[in-house]
């Protein structure tokens, strides 16, 4: 029967001198990991903004972007769907060698993912970030 092969990269790393592992690794006793200090629900300071208006101006800007363009994406993809389906002859008529409207179609599909996150990523900058951003500093403090 072969023998397994060990690969060095397999092994857990060693821990480093000077550690608390190292010396319990060491003398073979395991150290017990110090007490984690008990856990605070403090939902205050969230509740609080909650209440704030910027708060809720952030949501609704969101929401604003998110809703009309997801809706327009979906129906969009819908259309590619139903006309594959129903308009066989018009996506089969070829644009260019061989490249037919369905294929065009499905290539926009993926053009459009892109187009999206991007306006989204610019959007969230510009009209999200900077509002989150000073909401997020006055929660920390």
């Amino acid at each position: 029967m072969p023998t397994p092969h060990v690969d060095p990269h397999d092994r857990p790393p060693e821990p480093e001198p000077g550690s608390e592992l190292h010396s319990a690794s060491e003398s073979g006793v395991a150290s017990v990991p110090a007490p984690r200090a008990p856990y605070v629900d403090d939902r205050t300071g969230y509740l609080e903004m909650e209440q704030d208006p910027r708060f809720g101006g952030l949501k609704k800007r969101q929401r604003s972007f998110i809703f009309p363009v997801t809706a327009a994406f979906l129906g969009w993809f819908l259309l590619y769907v139903v006309m594959s389906a129903y308009a066989r002859d018009f996506m089969a008529k070829e644009v260019m060698n061989h490249i037919n409207v369905a294929l065009v179609f499905g290539l926009l599909q993926f053009v459009s993912t892109f187009v999206i996150a991007w306006a989204y990523s610019r959007f969230a900058r510009t009209r999200l970030d900077p509002v989150a951003t000073e909401l997020r500093e006055e929660l920390e403090a």
